[in-house]
């Protein structure tokens, strides 16, 4: 699944396979940190014993026999995002040191986001270095942004629910905002995305039925 993602994200001046090896690497790392960040987290404030499973949509982080109170599983779903974030800002970092300015790291990070890296800095730098520091920017960055959406059953929806009493009032929450970032995908040319916000649409949908009868 993170190779047909990295086909699509592939840099004209690169070759394919380099692209979508280095985004496949690259999207496991954040996806395992991201999992290992809800683990970690989890046994500090409720202990038990954590269980990340990978799959092929994914991940999810497992501690049933943990013992949290309502805010300590807000800071733990919180940790997941954060986590995916440090891989960004350490991967950036790392940008500014290959550049050796922080201005023109910055801004080369900046371009990674939104998978615009000029052709250039593959000309003066290995592009190795450069697709691969960028692909963790650019994921870390975004899937951070994604899980944080307050739609339900992501890391923000799940934090909604940790704050919220009402079950219903999280769903219906969740379903006007996944039905906005339809739209707004749809707008943006974002089909993939699109398609993503409106499965979770139709699961809160379903939940906020389910809720009121």
């Amino acid at each position: 699944m993170l190779g047909l993602l990295g086909w699509g994200l592939v840099e004209e001046t690169a070759p394919l396979w380099l692209c979508v090896a280095l985004f496949s690497v690259a999207g496991f790392v954040c996806l395992l940190s991201h999992e290992m960040g809800h683990a970690i987290v989890g046994r500090m404030l409720g202990g038990g014993h954590p269980r990340v499973v990978v799959s092929w949509l994914g991940g999810d982080c497992c501690n049933a026999d943990g013992v949290f109170t309502r805010m300590q599983g807000v800071i733990m779903t919180a940790a997941g995002p954060l986590f995916t974030l440090l891989n960004a800002g350490a991967a950036a970092l790392y940008l500014c040191w290959l550049c050796g300015d922080v201005q023109e790291g910055a801004q080369l990070a900046y371009s990674a986001i939104f998978g615009c890296v000029p052709p250039v800095y593959f000309e003066v730098y290995s592009p190795a270095k450069i697709l691969f520091a960028g692909y963790m920017v650019q994921i870390g960055f975004w899937w951070a942004v994604l899980n944080l959406l307050p739609i339900f059953p992501l890391d923000g929806g799940q934090m909604m629910h940790g704050l919220m009493v009402s079950p219903r009032r999280m769903h219906l929450i969740s379903l006007v905002v996944a039905l906005c970032g339809v739209v707004i995908s749809l707008a943006m040319g974002f089909w993939l995305m699109a398609v993503f916000l409106v499965l979770l649409a139709y699961l809160n949908y379903r939940c906020l039925w389910y809720t009121s009868h």
